[in-house]
Formats: structure tokens, sequence, C-alpha cells
């Protein structure tokens, strides 16, 4: 009989925070493109509604790309594991380390960065660490079903770590003619930077916790389609994303697993959804799509507000806002939610125990 696997601890990391306006005013300065592009760059970035962005790079040295050593992903994630082993019981350890993102500043890649990560963590696991790049904004669902796979085998602990630093890819285009133009831009108008991490934990070494979400079901699927994309080395997000992901993503992950555990849309309390844009969290209120309540989106919108979309951790930082600082009860379902580039889709159900 497989073990029951719980998520007990949820911690976030952010690089610098700026002010959206600043950020646009740096990539799109009349110096390096024009006073018109800087002026509808801005008009944009204004749109989008978003007040923060976290971004790795040094802004003020832009097109130059330097990372500020303080923002590396490994101290990122040994901060975030150091958190999380101040909280486990004495001669407890993490067995196991998934780590997921999409676009890095670290440039050793051999060892790779989660041998690093694992390393300097001084971790002492009992399963080689795992490493999942370029899975979009899905990537932390797969590190989770890792994680769970592990733990159910084991009374142990597990640790999944997400980031992102889309920051590092920046590369405006200021060419007005270009057929990327716009897709360029709506990409620098929105992505941010940031990391999350999750404990999970199983048989004795869950009940040294009092918070604990149940992790029910997971479930991942993938469709082609390249509207989000790289392309000569610059990030694009095209048109159609909030019509397309939204329905994709319930048709596929989220309504076939709750009808597998005998679940309707209006029993699930907490929302962790990836933040592709307002637009997107908005059409998951669609009757057609979800239905779902504006309560039930308001911190996947809220986050999205407070630093643009983070990508892959970005349903863990909405989680993290569940856990720490939301209504649920013991019994309450949730679920976390990803998808993007790929496409890849990815959903995990828990209830709180």
């Amino acid at each position: 009989m497989k073990k029951d696997v719980f998520i007990v601890g949820v911690k976030s990391v952010f690089p610098k925070i700026y002010p959206s306006v600043d950020v646009i005013d740096k990539l799109y300065s009349e110096k390096l493109s024009s006073a018109k592009i800087n002026k509808f760059a801005t008009r944009l970035g204004s749109n989008v509604q978003i007040k923060n962005r976290a971004i790795s790079i040094d802004l003020e040295q832009f097109p130059r790309m330097v990372v500020p050593a303080e923002n590396s992903p490994l101290l990122w994630a040994g901060s975030v594991i150091k958190s999380f082993s101040d909280t486990i019981r004495k001669g407890s350890k993490i067995g196991f380390l998934s780590v997921s993102y999409n676009a890095s500043s670290h440039a050793i890649t051999l060892p790779n960065l989660t041998c690093q990560i694992a390393n300097q963590s001084a971790l002492d696991l009992e399963y080689p660490p795992e490493e999942i790049v370029n899975y979009g904004c899905t990537s932390g669902i797969f590190s989770i079903q890792s994680a769970v796979d592990f733990c159910q085998k084991n009374d142990s602990l597990a640790t999944v770590f997400a980031f992102e630093q889309v920051s590092w890819t920046f590369k405006p285009l200021y060419d007005e003619a270009n057929t990327n133009f716009r897709a360029s831009l709506r990409t620098h108008a929105i992505f941010g930077d940031g990391g999350a991490g999750l404990l999970l934990a199983s048989g004795d070494e869950a009940e040294c916790f009092d918070k604990k979400l149940k992790i029910i079901d997971i479930k991942l699927d993938y469709r082609y389609g390249d509207v989000i994309k790289m392309e000569e080395g610059t990030f694009l997000t095209g048109d159609g994303v909030k019509d397309l992901m939204p329905k994709l993503v319930c048709e596929h992950i989220i309504k076939p697993i709750l009808q597998r555990n005998g679940l309707k849309v209006e029993d699930v309390n907490e929302w962790s959804l990836h933040q592709g844009g307002l637009p997107v969290v908005d059409s998951f209120m669609d009757p057609e799509i979800l239905g779902l309540s504006k309560e039930q989106v308001e911190i996947s919108k809220k986050m999205f507000t407070e630093y643009g979309n983070v990508s892959t951790p970005s349903n863990f930082i909405v989680l993290e806002q569940h856990l720490n600082h939301g209504k649920g009860e013991i019994g309450d379902y949730g679920m976390i939610v990803g998808f993007g580039a790929g496409y890849y889709f990815g959903a995990a159900l828990y209830q709180h125990c």
C-alpha cells in the first residue's frame, strides 16, 4: 500500500522588486529604442496591471546582462532548503531533491545545478537529485510527482525547488516592422523572476507538522503548441494564450482529475493557478471553462499584480499564501495548476489535514 504524502512547507524567494513602469522604461528606453516605442511600451506595461516585478539582472547595466551574486539560483535554493531544515526534527533528513526551471543565469552546468545545490546544502540524499528543465510553467508539477513517488516508498522528506530567471533572457526587439515585435514586447511587459520550494513528507516524518496538505492526486499531460516559444534567442509570447490555455488545461487536466476523485468544481476551495496574465486567470471564471468565483482566483491575481508572471514557481507562490495566510480548514480541497510552453499541463489535488 502506498503511503500518504503531504506538503508540509512552502517558501518563496525573490530578487530585487522594481516598480513595473521602471522595468519597462529601462528595457525600452529612448536611448535603446525611440521615444515612440518607449511610449508605446509604457502604455502596454500599464495595461497589464502589474504593480511590481522581481528582476534578477541589474537593470542599471542593461543591455549588459549582469546578475548580482546574491541572485544566484544556488543561493536561492540554499536559503529555501535551510528554512525547511530548520523545521524538521532532529535526526531527520531530506532524502530527495528535484529542481525545475526554464531560464537560469547559472553558467556552470556540469555537475548539474541540482547536484551543486545538494552538495552546497549538505543533503544526504537517498536517491539521485533530479533536474527538470524547459517544461514550461508546469515544471514544478512534474517535480512534485517525482517527490511523491519517492516519499510513497519511504518514511521520508523530499524537497522540490522551482525557480525562474526570465530576465536573463531579456532581448527586446525595437523594430516595429519585425513580425515578432508585439510578441516580444508582451513577454518583456509581464515576466518576472523568483523561486519557491515545497517540503514534502510521508509516514512518521509527516506527523511532526501541524499544517499539512495531503496530496490526493496528480495529473500530467501534453499537447504540442508553439504560441509560447524561443526564436533566435528571443522569448516570445504570441496572441491567443488567454483563449487557448485555460480551455486546454481544464479539458485535459482539471476536469479529469476532479471526475476520477468524485469531485465537482465547487468542492475545491483553494486554487493555486499559474498566472499567465490577468485575462488568463479571468478566463477560469468563464462558466464554459471552469466557472470559478472572484474569491477563488483572488490570490492568483494578487500575486500576478505584485510580481508579474514568475513562470515555473508562480503556482507555488500562490500556494504559500493559501497555506500560511489562507482560510483553509481540515477537509477543504485545493488544487495547484500549471500550464505553459510545450504545451505541458499539470495539476496536483490536495486536502487540508
